[in-house]
């Protein structure tokens, strides 16, 4: 595939100044035409169980209140609205029949009940209060190894036990391999449930209009059209009659790739009585019902030799999917299975996949999904193997590196990464980080026996970007974009993206300005709405600059090539002649013989003739007129991104606490169109990353099943002075399979930091005979393994497969 060059650039963030100045509109501050209906507002009756069976609902008292328009049940909704899309097909997934609201049974601290429809959100609050509920409670089960029992309780009596899929993978020759290995070792590792905790909490505003048919909604998603498709199918409305906008968003990391229920029922309530209904998720509700990411248990033994080199992984592991499936459910662990070769040559990898049923808000993607969790489970198997050998950390990732000239590589799970280099990624992390000097500290420090250790850690990583099924698969997830020349000279850019936050409108404005030699104030990029002549399949994955960066490109460059071509046939001149400078085409010969390109609009508008005919643009069966091109792209395969990150830490011994003295990232996302961009979504994910680390994790009573971190009183979330200030690096090495040489970096953070800061905590505590502890690294959990030292039984890994795997073998 041919490469763009795009220069680097600096320019200044096109998306900011209306969020910076407070005129940015958030869903909650779309305001209607005057013209519209009275808003209606709507809120949820939620189940305080974790499990029970409904036995009445009451709604009278509510429905008899002033201004409440309508109080409806689970049964009603059943009565209109299709079940949810619940899973990506997984052979032997066995998929509940999910509904928006409950029906006869609840399943989750949380479940929808009842919706209560008013005037105002104050009277829609206050009836909410007053629906009354009568519950049969039951026995909830939290633990997923728990919910493997025999016996255990069980959330669809149907299915016969807890095991929505298991699933298997690897190699036959594994065994072989661990039997002929020189060492082997066995962990038991978790990452804990996280909430995604965006600053901005689900929202909606629906508005149908009965005399055109219309439904337009207002969103905070990560993908408009997919938006589009899923109110089409589950209210029956051809997608032609539907809009989805999406207003700024206050943060998505993944659970706003879908709608989980709430949002079909308010749109449904706009059709039904012809008014605009709103719905802004409350914090308190966000933490009790919106998904959540991780949650898995892992079993790992590894195989590997006297030098350091690791030969084989055999991991099992259990995923909490909790109480339903969302569409990417079954697939997040498993995909955790397909990334566990990481940046390393392995000879075979082995896995199992139980995904459990549990009295828990369903798990779905969360900024990384699958890739940070075996991250996790690599990058402390490498530094395991280093303190077995008493090797340092980063000659065993050195040893074990896929050489740069191995690519494209295929490693034993199947997955075929694009381009790599890891050692120049590491090389540079170690000289930033200044790791010999840390290490000589640490060596001085542990000889003066004082109560504060230092600890080092690594981690070395893939990063999975730009998902792809295929190659030009029309409506899967390729993504298109309309680029025009319009007659005052600047330049329109229409793209299917949802935007995040991320600063698609600068790289977009940038790439197109690059390739006319024009400044970014020449281009008007919008996004976010489905009506526009584009598609979008969503902003996920770290795959946006990549593909529909690309399908700017294409179609910036198709519309460029007919300026060309006209502006030479008005000139009389070659169209290889032609180029294109500061707003003018001309002749590259003869400076002096010019048009601009606003001027060429207007004869191309007014002489339709002057340009060959565009095909209709398939986003919406439309004729493409006038100085303007459709392009579409869809990658051949992921690409890889890759890096290092290297954690200095303190850890208090007396107390407890951590304290990171040093962070540095190295990252390699491929060619880097704007640096700017890209520290700011590393720093991001950093803090995330950190987050999963130190402090952040979902609790429930393991009795009750009742939600523990219902407030962020309760889940801690890490504020400023708990993020440190970062080093942050990148080197390049561009991808084959994008003109851009483009790989995501959004996700980086996440996946390198939770590692890097365990492995540095573990290598503070390594004089004290601790080598494993469970994320999140609280000061109360680093004090009690401290404080068993003494008594010589520092906690250890509990390897112990449960039955499900030891029956069912691999």
């Amino acid at each position: 595939m041919q490469e763009t060059t795009i220069p680097l650039g600096l320019e200044r963030r096109k998306e900011d100044y209306q969020l910076i100045t407070g005129r940015a509109r958030f869903v909650d501050d779309v305001r209607l035409p005057q013209e519209r209906p009275t808003m209606l507002h709507m809120t949820l009756v939620r189940s305080p169980y974790a499990h029970a069976m409904i036995t009445s609902i009451r709604p009278n008292a509510a429905r008899d209140m002033p201004g409440v328009i309508a109080v409806l049940t689970g049964t009603d909704v059943a009565n209109e609205l299709r079940p949810l899309d619940i899973a990506i097909p997984l052979p032997g997934l066995k998929k509940p029949d999910r509904r928006p609201l409950a029906q006869g049974k609840v399943r989750y601290v949380g479940d929808p009940i009842a919706i209560v429809l008013a005037e105002n959100l104050s009277i829609a609050e206050d009836a909410r209060d007053m629906v009354e509920v009568d519950y049969e409670p039951l026995a909830a089960v939290v633990d997923p190894e728990a919910a493997l029992d025999s016996g255990t309780t069980l959330l669809y009596e149907d299915f016969g036990s807890n095991i929505a899929f298991h699933t298997h993978a690897g190699q036959a020759d594994l065994q072989a391999i661990f039997a002929h290995a020189d060492h082997t070792i066995t962990m038991r590792l978790v990452n804990q449930r996280l909430a995604p905790s965006s600053l901005e909490p689900r929202a909606c505003l629906f508005d149908y209009d009965p005399k055109l048919e219309k439904l337009t909604g207002w969103v905070s998603s990560q993908g408009v059209y997919r938006m589009r498709e899923a109110l089409s199918t589950m209210l029956g409305i051809d997608r032609s009659r539907i809009r989805v906008i999406n207003a700024e968003v206050g943060g998505g990391f993944g659970s706003k790739n879908g709608f989980v229920g709430e949002e079909f029922v308010a749109a449904w309530l706009a059709v039904r009585y012809g008014r605009p209904v709103k719905w802004i998720e409350t914090r308190s509700e966000n933490l009790q019902s919106q998904t959540q990411g991780r949650g898995q248990i892992n079993y790992l033994e590894a195989a590997f030799q006297h030098d350091g080199r690791l030969l084989g992984l055999n991991v099992h592991t259990v995923a909490d999917l909790g109480a339903f499936l969302t569409p990417m459910s079954a697939m997040i662990p498993n995909s955790t299975s397909s990334f566990l070769n990481g940046p390393y040559c392995l000879q075979a990898v082995a896995s199992q996949v139980v995904g459990v049923f549990t009295n828990k808000v369903p798990t779905a993607p969360y900024r990384g999904m699958g890739r940070p969790e075996a991250t996790y489970l690599l990058e402390r198997t490498m530094d395991r193997i280093a303190s077995e050998l008493g090797l340092d950390p980063a000659e065993v990732r050195s040893r074990n590196f896929i050489p740069s000239d191995a690519f494209p590589y295929k490693t034993p799970t199947g997955v075929t990464y694009d381009s790599g280099n890891y050692q120049i990624a590491l090389d540079r992390a170690l000289t930033l980080a200044e790791y010999e000097a840390w290490r000589t500290k640490q060596r001085e420090r542990r000889a003066s026996h004082k109560t504060s250790l230092l600890g080092i850690g690594l981690s070395t990583f893939i990063e999975s970007t730009g998902f792809s099924l295929g190659p030009n698969r029309p409506g899967v997830l390729y993504e298109s974009a309309t680029v025009r020349i319009l007659q005052d000279g600047n330049i329109l850019v229409q793209s299917g993206v949802a935007a995040n936050g991320q600063g698609y409108f600068t790289a977009f404005a940038q790439i197109v300005a690059t390739l006319f030699h024009l400044t970014g104030s020449n281009v008007e990029v919008r996004m976010n709405d489905s009506d526009l002549p584009a598609f979008g399949y969503g902003t996920f994955a770290s795959r946006t600059l990549q593909t529909a960066g690309t399908a700017v490109l294409l179609a910036a460059e198709a519309v460029r090539e007919k300026a060309l071509r006209v502006a030479a046939q008005l000139l009389g001149s070659d169209p290889a002649e032609m180029i294109t400078e500061h707003g003018y085409v001309m002749v590259q010969s003869a400076p002096d013989r010019t048009i601009a390109l606003g001027e060429l609009a207007r004869l191309v508008e007014e002489q339709p003739e002057l340009i060959e005919h565009e095909p209709p643009n398939p986003a919406n069966g439309k004729s493409i007129e006038g100085l303007a091109a459709w392009r579409d792209f869809s990658p051949p395969g992921a690409t890889f991104s890759s890096g290092t990150h290297i954690a200095v830490v303190e850890v208090d011994t007396e107390t407890g606490e951590i304290h990171i003295l040093s962070y540095v990232a190295v990252d390699d996302c491929g060619r880097i169109l704007n640096h700017y961009l890209v520290e700011a979504q590393v720093q991001g994910g950093l803090a995330q990353g950190i987050g999963q680390a130190l402090y952040e994790e979902v609790g429930y009573d393991e009795a009750s099943g009742q939600l523990l971190t219902s407030t962020l009183m309760d889940y801690a979330l890490p504020t400023a002075e708990q993020v440190p200030a970062f080093v942050i690096d990148t080197v390049e090495t561009p991808s084959p399979y994008n003109p851009l040489g483009a790989k995501g970096v959004g996700e980086a953070g996440c996946i390198g930091a939770p590692p890097a800061i365990v492995n540095a905590v573990l290598d503070a505590l390594a004089p004290l005979g601790i080598t494993s502890i469970d994320m999140p690294l609280t000061p109360e959990k680093v004090w009690t393994l401290v404080r068993a030292v003494p008594e010589g039984k520092p906690e250890q890994s509990n390897f112990t497969l449960p039955p499900v795997f030891t029956t069912g073998g691999t």
